[in-house]
């Protein structure tokens, strides 16, 4: 039949469409799974993006991933054009300063502003490097001699609304659960803010989610992780007709739009005419070091989103895991009694903590560049995308032994010198490598190490209820709730 007879029968015409897009998703799928067939994985995962689809969208990243690893071994496929892997050597491969992987596309899927990327999604390593060198004196502290005063301000605020709020004193029938799941991304949000603006939000004042950031990113979190891991969804949803369409906006009334808005007018201020550029921020940083308008504006407003979540996710981890062992609960307790802050038991706990889970399940996959690689023997074609599993990596038992699904700080401390050296660097990949690590390191460490000395100073806790403690879904960030603690005064004498 002649395509001319086709086109005089609608019916025709629409099953003659319709056999042309099954055939092009029949051969683009086989197309798929052949390039890259010699890569262990689960076989759906092999032509299809459903299997990541269901659980990025279920919230059971950390374990989709995991049970991946665990069946196919250290290099497994997870995607048409996605691997996965655990080994430290290639995730230091991929990401050496002298390295010629590029960010794969899937960084695409974190940008809000239809017209300027951030530094965390530019993909060419050169433009990376530039930008990054302008922000890292802010997020280094070395512009701001202030950086250690103001989280000491934020911890000291929370500090206060337990005191206020949630302090139970026995003897009298007073009971004031407190929601640690709740209460902790309220202090690293306004701890971020003081950092960013030079003043915090005010949520631990009010004890509340002031501008519903966290309540619009809870709703928004299972889209966000669907749509950023499929690619022809990613295409659309975050081109600049989409993010002009469904893109967060200054004018939305809560949520990143409406934090949005509070950074950019701040920057706006900072750019005005007769404002001052001594003033210590990191915002003020960003601009003594030449960014523009603009890119202050996407940059202030990814700290947000980046930097409160993941910190939260390490101390709510971190927390939970020494209120369940009482071994190391009381330990931690003992050492500050004595006041040694720098004490090696309260810096194994924070290694511990954050190798225990990581503070995100994210691939945050490079691009295999021209000429293509071997990894693990096997070749793999240019622009395939590696991404890393943190938690298996994190959790090998070649480096921490055969008890490493196990909170247990003090394998850090049973060790020599170099092999503690490893450990530390082992954990510290969950923070990136070379030219990708994380900007924001350097604040997270910093807030790391003081929240569970004060804390625990000033504060006795007790899960409410140890039967299920906390509850806990992956986006590739975390959302979590439930996690209720009973609060008294430390009988401790911990005053310095």
């Amino acid at each position: 039949m002649s395509l001319l007879a086709i086109a005089s029968n609608p019916a025709e015409v629409l099953t003659f469409f319709a056999f042309l897009a099954i055939d092009w998703y029949v051969a683009s799928a086989v197309y798929s799974w052949y390039r890259l067939r010699h890569v262990p994985g689960p076989f759906l995962a092999s032509f299809s993006y459903l299997w990541v689809g269901r659980f990025a969208f279920g919230g059971k990243y950390l374990e989709g991933y995991d049970l991946a690893t665990r069946k196919y071994g250290s290099l497994v496929r997870v995607g048409p054009n996605e691997l996965l892997t655990d080994d430290p050597n290639v995730i230091k491969r991929l990401s050496g300063a002298k390295s010629q992987y590029w960010k794969s596309k899937w960084y695409t899927g974190f940008r809000f502003n239809p017209y300027h990327p951030v530094m965390f999604i530019t993909r060419e390593p050169a433009a990376h490097d530039q930008i990054k060198a302008q922000l890292m004196p802010g997020y280094s502290g070395r512009d701001n001699s202030g950086v250690e005063l103001d989280v000491d301000s934020q911890i000291n605020s929370f500090i206060t609304l337990i005191r206020k709020k949630y302090i139970t004193s026995p003897g009298i029938g007073r009971f004031r659960p407190l929601d640690l799941a709740r209460v902790i991304p309220l202090f690293t949000l306004d701890a971020i803010s003081k950092l960013a603006l030079g003043q915090a939000f005010g949520c631990l004042e009010t004890d509340s989610d002031r501008y519903q950031f966290y309540e619009a990113m809870e709703g928004a979190l299972p889209w966000l992780s669907l749509t950023t891991n499929i690619p022809w969804i990613r295409e659309i949803v975050y081109s600049t007709l989409g993010l002009k369409l469904f893109g967060p906006k200054e004018t939305d009334p809560k949520g990143l739009g409406r934090s949005m808005k509070l950074a950019n007018e701040e920057v706006r201020r900072r750019f005005a005419p007769g404002a001052d550029e001594e003033e210590k921020s990191m915002l003020g940083s960003f601009i003594r070091h030449g960014l523009t308008q603009t890119e202050c504006e996407v940059e202030t407003l990814f700290m947000f989103v980046a930097g409160s979540d993941t910190t939260a996710a390490a101390i709510k981890i971190t927390m939970l895991h020494i209120l369940a062992v009482p071994r190391v609960y009381q330990r931690l307790k003992s050492e500050i009694a004595k006041a040694v802050k720098e004490g090696r038991v309260s810096k194994a706990v924070i290694y511990e903590g954050l190798r225990i889970r990581p503070i995100t399940t994210h691939m945050l996959s490079k691009e295999v560049p021209q000429g293509g690689d071997t990894i693990n023997g096997k070749f793999i074609p240019a622009g395939t995308a590696i991404g890393v599993n943190i938690s298996s990596m994190l959790r090998s038992k070649a480096v921490f032994g055969e008890d490493a699904d196990v909170f247990r700080p003090e394998r850090l401390l049973e060790v020599d010198t170099t092999t503690q050296t490893k450990m530390q660097r082992h954990i510290e990949l969950a923070f990136g490598y070379g030219r990708w690590m994380c900007a924001g390191k350097p604040i997270a460490q910093m807030e790391l190490n003081k929240i569970f000395f004060e804390l625990l100073r000033h504060f006795d806790f007790q899960l409410v209820n140890p039967q299920q403690p906390m509850i806990t879904r992956s986006y590739g960030l975390f959302i979590e709730s439930g996690l209720v603690v009973r609060i008294t005064e430390s009988t401790e004498s911990t005053v310095i």
